[in-house]
């Protein structure tokens, strides 16, 4: 198996740390790291506005609907006063709505908007080619492998995880 971040071979298994490692663990912060470089220089305007939180956030915006800013902050394991500012630079950039809650007035509720949508499938778009540009010349057992193993090892952070998952606020 190659080892993508050195473009070296690895001739035996053993020669990965064990499970539980402090290299393990490294290896995954190198990992969330690199991912937070990706930069996209031939993006839209608006799509140069997001950052990797405003990122974070229109991503679960979309996939849990409109959410009040604390239960948004909850979802990212965030202080409420980092998402409500970077909310604020999402609504004057016009990525995200905010309604009165139906069932508390003095409560509102965000909601990503049809131009945050766009931004957010751009950026998506742009982050699937730069993984693949990486991940283009490995052998395809090798992809499906990485893929196999990172979800089984988010299920499991997942699952050892104390539950702040938010329920959307319709």
């Amino acid at each position: 198996m190659t080892d993508p971040s050195t473009s070296k071979s690895r001739k035996a298994e053993g020669s990965f740390p064990a499970a539980g490692t402090p290299e393990l663990e490294h290896q995954l912060f190198r990992l969330g790291r690199a991912l937070r470089k990706i930069t996209y220089p031939h993006c839209s305007k608006e799509a140069a506005t997001i950052d990797g939180a405003g990122f974070w956030q229109l991503a679960v915006l979309r996939e849990h609907g409109p959410l009040r800013p604390s239960d948004l902050a909850n979802s990212l394991s965030l202080d409420i006063s980092t998402v409500s500012r970077q909310l604020k630079q999402l609504e004057s950039n016009g990525l995200v709505t905010r309604k009165v809650h139906e069932q508390d007035a003095r409560a509102y509720l965000i909601m990503i908007s049809e131009a945050g949508d766009r931004v957010l499938d751009e950026i998506i778009r742009l982050r699937q080619q730069t993984i693949s540009k990486v991940v283009k010349e490995w052998p395809q057992p090798d992809v499906k492998a990485l893929m196999r193993l990172v979800d089984a090892l988010t299920r499991g952070i997942e699952q050892q995880s104390v539950s702040k998952n938010p329920t959307p606020q319709q």
